[in-house]
């Protein structure tokens, strides 16, 4: 799992530590970005607006890979 925040200006970070409003993600399920989507379950767990551009970016950075690769921003962070 990998927590969404969104900053107060509305782009998206992905990480574990991050401060701010977040809501929590598979990484391990190819699908799971697409069902966030469908279901319009970022903006109501973020509550708040999220453009499309910033979903794109969260979805390259949930992408299915091996645990020893770390997901971009999550340097120096616990996963």
């Amino acid at each position: 799992m990998v927590r969404v925040v969104r900053s107060t200006d509305g782009v998206l970070s992905v990480g574990v530590g991050l401060p701010g409003r977040g809501a929590w993600l598979c990484r391990d399920t190819p699908g799971c970005v697409d069902l966030a989507i469908r279901r319009k379950a970022f903006e109501r767990a973020l509550r708040g607006p999220v453009g499309a551009s910033e979903v794109e970016k969260v979805r390259v950075a949930v992408q299915v890979r091996p645990p020893s690769v770390p997901v971009p921003g999550s340097e120096g962070r616990a996963l």
